[in-house]
């Protein structure tokens, strides 16, 4: 409920705690694995319900924290070591 709500937009970013909060009952890779599909479908009928409706001057104030992100991202998978 709690990731659903945050996901929804009234939790602000609570939602991040869900995987966390999880993993105190069970292994963090299960939890991110039962949370992971629910995520997914969350993300394609947002997509689905917003297709088309975009505001450009927005989507360019968004674009450079959104490559910054992506980047910090993509370094932070190829340093850390899953052992």
């Amino acid at each position: 409920i709690l990731v659903g709500l945050s996901k929804g937009g009234f939790g602000g970013a609570v939602g991040f705690v869900g995987v966390p909060l999880m993993a105190l009952a069970m292994p963090p890779v299960q939890a991110a694995a039962i949370l992971l599909p629910i995520l997914c479908l969350m993300d394609i009928v947002s997509v689905w319900t917003w297709w088309g409706v975009y505001d450009r001057k927005m989507l360019a104030d968004m674009m450079p924290g959104a490559v910054i992100g992506i980047g910090l991202g993509w370094l932070t998978a190829a340093l850390v070591r899953a052992e």
